[in-house]
């Protein structure tokens, strides 16, 4: 019958065909080839769950369109041997830009030799002219001019350490005037050098002095207004416990080196007896601005006429042997800058001073560097930027300078990176390759500085988050179960029929 053909037909084609149970048998071999084949099966069952659960990345790399115009520098970096008074940041690029002594968005904390923190800075902006430096020749002659000046106050300090009364040797050191550069005297400023400073400081509550080179701008104009106030001080209630003195650091380079003078003018005000510490004077340099400063330091310090006892003046001066020394700075912030290639500039001189470049350090230490704001972009854009947390193995390492006069010239290769998620959300960032390199500055305009350049690539690389789909694990279950179930059965009957020969033949 039709019928009956066409159901047979269709049992014929069963894959799964049954065999009774008494013509099957059970094998040792057979159950430890199953055995084995059930535990791989489930091994590679749940490595294939694992993938088809996680998140992979695919990374490619395209053309770098996003929309963003500015870029922002983010860095921290401590200056070891510059005062914070010195240090200012400048911004270039290739189309044009500068913006000079930029204060917008950066802190500068002073710091103690230890690098503990002193205080934050009061940066009081750029607009500073440029200083005019003589010549050689000029130097020479002003240098001549001054010779011999301080030979009474080296009489007076000797007769100090040689125990005789202080008063007198005080008197005779007050009695010198300060020659200007054609050999005048210039009023009561007194002349100091390196035998008669710290004699001097200790045998007056307040000593203001002025660290200067005969040819440097700054100082010619400080000349008449230092006298100026000098003139001043006798009229004023506090004026007897303050003195004005100078030290000309051509004719005493080493003693000016040795007290870490580094730019000219620099006014230290010396207190309590000692050169233990002192402070340094950052304001307009006028004759009023002078002396609200002195007042103000003198109510501080509560001068009395009477001196301290020698047990106080050595907890003093222990005191400010273990406060701090030579200052050093930290700066923090961000830049915003256009993005192409360009500089940021780290100065580590004034215009407001004449600076000795051979006696300018620029060893430093850079904590922090990073391109990128510090939020995520929304939605499918990418003006937003996340902050990168510094990818550089040369972050908080010391770059010290080999010796003074040193530029740092740090270069950076910056690549766009671009991390779309699953959600279609993307968040930018910037990765980066650093280089550093030293070299001496040559001229007599060139001061040692570091500066970061950077560049930035046209290409980004793009991560995308992506899973396995559904019918890949599907097929890939499957494929590990039918495989197994082929090669156990091959393995199997190889077994079998290996077991089966060799008893043959040995029966």
């Amino acid at each position: 019958m039709p019928h009956g053909s066409a159901l047979s037909l269709f049992r014929r084609l069963n894959y799964f065909k049954k065999l009774p149970d008494d013509l099957t048998i059970s094998t040792t071999h057979g159950s430890i080839l199953t055995l084995v084949g059930a535990v791989a099966m489930a091994l590679l069952f749940v490595l294939e769950l694992n993938a088809f659960l996680a998140v992979r990345l695919e990374t490619t790399i395209e053309i770098d369109d996003t929309v963003d115009t500015m870029m922002r520098i983010n860095f921290n970096l401590t200056v070891d041997d510059a005062p914070c008074e010195y240090v200012s940041v400048d911004l270039t690029d290739v189309t044009g830009t500068y913006e000079h002594n930029i204060t917008r968005h950066i802190s500068k904390v002073r710091l103690s030799q230890w690098r503990r923190w002193i205080a934050l800075h009061p940066d009081e902006g750029a607009g500073m002219p440029a200083y005019i430096k003589p010549t050689a020749a000029e130097l020479a002659q002003i240098a001549a001019e001054r010779g011999g000046a301080d030979a009474a106050a080296a009489a007076a300090a000797a007769a100090i350490a040689a125990g005789q009364d202080p008063g007198a040797a005080v008197a005779a050191v007050d009695g010198l005037k300060e020659l200007d550069v054609h050999g005048n005297p210039i009023g009561e400023v007194v002349s100091l050098s390196h035998e008669t400073t710290a004699a001097y400081v200790q045998t007056h509550d307040m000593v203001f002095v002025n660290f200067f080179a005969p040819w440097c701008h700054w100082c010619q104009e400080l000349e008449p207004i230092w006298v100026q106030t000098a003139a001043k001080l006798p009229e004023l209630h506090y004026g007897e416990h303050v003195k004005l003195a100078s030290v000309d650091c051509v004719a005493h380079v080493e003693f000016c080196r040795a007290m870490h003078i580094r730019a000219f003018p620099t006014l230290l005000l010396y207190t309590d007896h000692t050169m233990d510490t002192s402070l340094l004077y950052r304001s307009t340099r006028s004759a009023g601005a002078f002396l609200e400063f002195l007042e103000a330091n003198a109510q501080r310090h509560h001068i009395e006429h009477a001196q301290a006892s020698g047990e106080l003046l050595a907890a003093v001066a222990h005191a400010h042997a273990t406060s701090h020394g030579p200052e050093g700075c930290m700066l923090a912030g961000h830049l915003l800058a256009k993005k192409v290639p360009g500089t940021f500039h780290v100065k580590l001189h004034s215009p407001a001073y004449s600076h000795d470049a051979s006696l300018m350090n620029s060893s430093h230490v850079l904590h922090h560097l990073s391109f990128g704001g510090a939020h995520a972009a929304g939605g499918g854009g990418a003006d937003g930027l996340i902050l990168d947390l510094g990818r550089s193995s040369m972050l908080n390492a010391p770059f010290v300078a080999a010796a003074n006069g040193q530029t740092f010239v740090h270069f950076h290769k910056v690549v766009c990176r671009m991390r779309e998620y699953l959600s279609g959300s993307k968040v930018g960032s910037y990765s980066y390759t650093m280089h550093t390199s030293a070299h001496a500055e040559t001229g007599a305009d060139a001061f040692p500085s570091i500066k970061f350049s950077y560049d930035l690539s046209p290409m980004k690389v793009v991560e995308r988050e992506a899973r396995v789909p559904l019918y890949h694990f599907v097929t890939s279950v499957c494929a590990i179960i039918g495989g197994f179930f082929t090669l156990l059965s091959l393995l199997e009957n190889t077994v079998h029929f290996s077991l089966e020969t060799v008893a043959k033949k040995l029966s």
